[in-house]
C-alpha cells in the first residue's frame, strides 16, 4: 500500500507541503490547494511552468489529483461547461506527471429531489467527463461526498453500474458516509470489489478524529485491505483545520447546540493527542498523528506499506 496526503491540509504552501513529506519520508501527495489555489485553476502550463520543477527536483509524484470536479448544481450549465474546461487541464497535468487518477463528484442536487429520474441526467454529465479523459489513460475517480447525487452506498452502486466504464473508479471516504447516515463498515463492503482507492478520514459523530479513534471502521478496514493483497493508495484527509483552528474557541464558548459535540469530541481528540484543553495546536501536529495512526494500525496488521 502507499500513503499519501492532502499536504495542502497543513499549509497551502508548496514547500511546507513537501517538508512534512520529507519529514514523514513518504513520496506522494494529493494536490488539492498549491500555493494558495486550487489545483483545478492551474492551467497545465502553469503547472508544468510553477509547480512541476518543484516536484520533480524533491522526488514527491501524485497519487491522485484531488478535484473539485462534480462539485457542481446537477442544473448548473455554465459550472458544467467551465469544469469540463478545467478538466481537460487537469488531464494533461495527470499525463505530465504519470498520475493515473482525478478525483471527482456527481453534482449537487436538493435532498428532496426524485432520485431515480435524477440517475440518467447525473450519468449524462458524468459521461460528459468521461469524453474528456478517454484515451488519455487517467480515470475518473468518484468520491462519496455529502450533498452530491452519489452519497450513499446504494447510489454510488446505481451510478457505478449504469455507467459501467473501465474509466471511472471508485474511491472510498468513511468518514461521509458516517455524515450522510450510513454505517461505514457496511459501506465498505458493499463497494470494496470496486473500489481502488481510499481516503483515510474517520469522524466521531460527524467530527473528525484521528484514524482510528472514531465510528469509522479504519483497523477493521485496513486489516481487511492487508488480508485482501490491497496494494493501492491510502490518502491521509484529516480536516485538519476544523480542531487545530476551532478547540480553543469551542471550549470558550457556551457548550450548546452543535458546540456541545464538538466539546465532547474534542476533549477526546485532546486525549488522544495528549494534550490539555487550551494547548493550542498546530494543523500539522494534527496531520502527523493521523500518519501516526496510520503507520500503527498497518504495522498491527502486517501490512507491506510505502
Amino acid at each position: 500500500m502507499k500513503i499519501s496526503g492532502f499536504t495542502d491540509e497543513v499549509s497551502s504552501k508548496l514547500d511546507v507541503q513537501i517538508g512534512v513529506l520529507h519529514e514523514l519520508n513518504r513520496h506522494f501527495m494529493c494536490p488539492r490547494g498549491i500555493n494558495g489555489k486550487n489545483i483545478s485553476e492551474y492551467t497545465a502550463e502553469e503547472f508544468a511552468r510553477d509547480v512541476k520543477p518543484v516536484l520533480d527536483r524533491e522526488g514527491i509524484k501524485i497519487s491522485s489529483i484531488g478535484s473539485p470536479i462534480g462539485k457542481v448544481a446537477i442544473d448548473d450549465e455554465d459550472g458544467y461547461a467551465r469544469q469540463l474546461a478545467q478538466l481537460k487541464e487537469l488531464v494533461k497535468i495527470a499525463q505530465m506527471t504519470g498520475c493515473g487518477y482525478i478525483r471527482i463528484f456527481s453534482f449537487f442536487v436538493k435532498p428532496d429531489c426524485d432520485y431515480s429520474a435524477m440517475l440518467p441526467v447525473v450519468v449524462g454529465k458524468l459521461r460528459g467527463f468521461l469524453d474528456v479523459v478517454r484515451g488519455s489513460g487517467v480515470k475518473l475517480l468518484h468520491e462519496n461526498e455529502k450533498h452530491i447525487f452519489a452519497d450513499v452506498p446504494e447510489r454510488v452502486a446505481a451510478v457505478y453500474e449504469e455507467i459501467n466504464d473501465p474509466d471511472f473508479v471508485l474511491c472510498y471516504d468513511a468518514s461521509n458516509f458516517i455524515q450522510c447516515g450510513c454505517d461505514p463498515w457496511q459501506a465498505y463492503l458493499a463497494q470494496r470489489d470496486r473500489t481502488v482507492y481510499y481516503h483515510m478520514k474517520d469522524c466521531t459523530d460527524g467530527v473528525e478524529v484521528p484514524l482510528g479513534t472514531g465510528q469509522g471502521h479504519i483497523r477493521e478496514i485496513l486489516f481487511d485491505l492487508t488480508a485482501r493483497g490491497y496494494d493501492g493508495f491510502l490518502t491521509l484527509e484529516p480536516h485538519t483545520f476544523k480542531y487545530a483552528l476551532m478547540k480553543i474557541p469551542v471550549y470558550l464558548l457556551p457548550p450548546a447546540g452543535k458546540l456541545k459535540t464538538l466539546r465532547r469530541v474534542y476533549r477526546q481528540i485532546d486525549k488522544e493527542m495528549g494534550v490539555s484543553a487550551f494547548k493550542s495546536v498546530s494543523r500539522k501536529d494534527v496531520y502527523l498523528k493521523q500518519h501516526e495512526n496510520i503507520v500503527k494500525i498497518l504495522e498491527e496488521a502486517g501490512a507491506k506499506y510505502e
